[in-house]
């Protein structure tokens, strides 16, 4: 009976999407700068609020392959973004005819305040903080600074005691870089260098052992031989480093790694409607316990724009990726994506992939095996479908419909919680609410 009311519900909702499509929108950004509303000037700087509620259910909460809990889910969000100018008006051509800015800014602040309707999960919030400074951003030489963070809060397994005890999913990353960026007087010739650092840790003692530092050496060249094409070289080197004394406690074999990538290819248009994106290269990771990797990486992108307001792409990625299990997962994903935008007032998607995955050798840190099988395999299948109905340019409804499963035959042994889905799992989750932006 349960699933049969998560099938209507999402029939239900679609349906409202389908319907409203007759009215309709401006394309579906996830990201806030896309979907934001004129801004409050405050002198060179425009501010942009929003705030929204949403209610959601999720048919797997801990991403189970038995035993599942569902839950409603009450989510608040709200966020300030600044700008030197909002993009919309940069896509317009509202710049000014004088000389280029020597200063483009770009930063915000966002939370989300998560309450789940089951006793097994204490209410909590994510949150998220971006800054992107760039200095002299026209000029032969700049310099560019950014700076993410990221907190989610949403159970990816289930770590509770028997007792019933919560624990804290809150899973914390931050992003720094800066960037020295020098191109030629013409643009053809671009380059740049630069350092990154990134970090991540959990709230809850039991995951501490994922914690971590990167270090990350980055460098990329262009050179652009039509206007709206270029060839690109990219090449990253990774140290990452794990707490010792946190990892010999842990469940899974973690270990300090040093990783190295290079890609080569193609971006740009190939007419005015279709542009594509094709990257080769080769990726090696070198780990002190543990399997090491070496392969060829690859990405292929083509979007398709047949009418102004629709988008399409689709595509294949081929990646080496670190993993909490087996020290990495070598991923191979189709994907597709479907962006649609229908008289000004409905945004509608849909998006898709499938990922066949496999990891490294999968130990415990005694040695020993950590499941059923020596690695993990996995077949990872998403599907969607999200809108926004917007009443006013500043008011609108929200709605996302998703699905997402894992078909594994891994089955871990212990019993100590990962910080990754123990076993296969199915996931149904559909969400509705309003927002406000400006």
């Amino acid at each position: 009976m349960r699933y049969v009311l998560q099938l209507g519900f999402a029939l239900a909702l679609a349906a409202v999407f389908l319907w409203q499509s007759a009215v309709a929108a401006q394309g579906v950004d996830e990201g806030r700068a896309g979907s934001e509303g004129p801004g409050i000037k405050a002198g060179r700087l425009v501010l942009h609020p929003g705030l929204s509620a949403e209610g959601g259910y999720d048919s797997n909460v801990f991403l189970q392959d038995e035993n599942e809990e569902d839950s409603f889910i009450l989510r608040l969000s709200g966020y300030l973004d600044i700008a030197t100018e909002p993009p919309q008006r940069q896509r317009e051509g509202e710049t000014n005819a004088g000389e280029p800015q020597k200063i483009d800014f770009r930063g915000g602040i966002g939370f989300q305040y998560y309450q789940y309707f089951i006793d097994s999960i204490a209410p909590n919030s994510a949150a998220d903080a971006h800054i992107d400074f760039a200095y002299n951003p026209s000029r032969v030489f700049s310099l560019q600074v950014r700076d993410v963070f990221r907190r989610t809060v949403r159970p990816f397994t289930d770590a509770n005691t028997p007792q019933g005890n919560t624990t804290n999913y809150g899973h914390n990353s931050n992003r720094a870089s800066l960037d020295l960026v020098g191109r030629s007087k013409s643009g053809v010739l671009e380059g740049s260098a630069g350092y990154t650092n990134m970090f991540e840790f959990f709230d809850s003692n039991v995951f501490q052992y994922g914690n971590s530092l990167t270090h990350q050496v980055p460098v990329r060249l262009s050179w652009a031989f039509f206007p709206t094409s270029a060839l690109v070289y990219e090449a990253r080197y990774s140290n990452q480093n794990f707490d010792e004394a946190e990892v010999a406690s842990s469940s899974t074999l973690l270990s300090d790694n040093n990783r190295v990538r290079t890609t080569f290819g193609y971006n740009g248009s190939i007419t005015e409607r279709l542009s594509l994106t094709t990257l080769i290269g080769y990726s090696v990771g070198f780990y002190t316990l543990g399997n090491d990797f070496d392969g060829v990486i690859a990405l292929v992108r083509a979007n398709w724009q047949p009418r102004a307001t629709i988008s399409l792409s689709a595509g294949y990625d081929r990646d080496f990726i670190p993993s909490f299990i087996g020290n990495f997962t070598e991923s191979n994903r189709l994907f597709a994506d479907a962006n649609f935008v229908l008289s000004g007032a409905l945004l509608l998607g849909i998006r898709a992939w499938v990922s066949f995955d496999k990891s490294g050798l999968a130990l415990a840190p005694d040695g020993s095996l950590l499941g059923n099988e020596p690695y993990r395999k996995d077949i990872r299948v998403y599907a969607g479908i999200f809108g926004e109905y917007r009443f006013k340019a500043w008011f609108a409804l929200i709605g996302r419909v998703g699905y997402l499963s894992d078909f594994t035959d891994f089955e871990y042994t212990g019993t100590d919680p990962l910080l990754s889905p123990s076993a296969s799992y199915q996931r149904f989750d559909a969400w509705l609410g309003l927002r406000i932006f400006y």
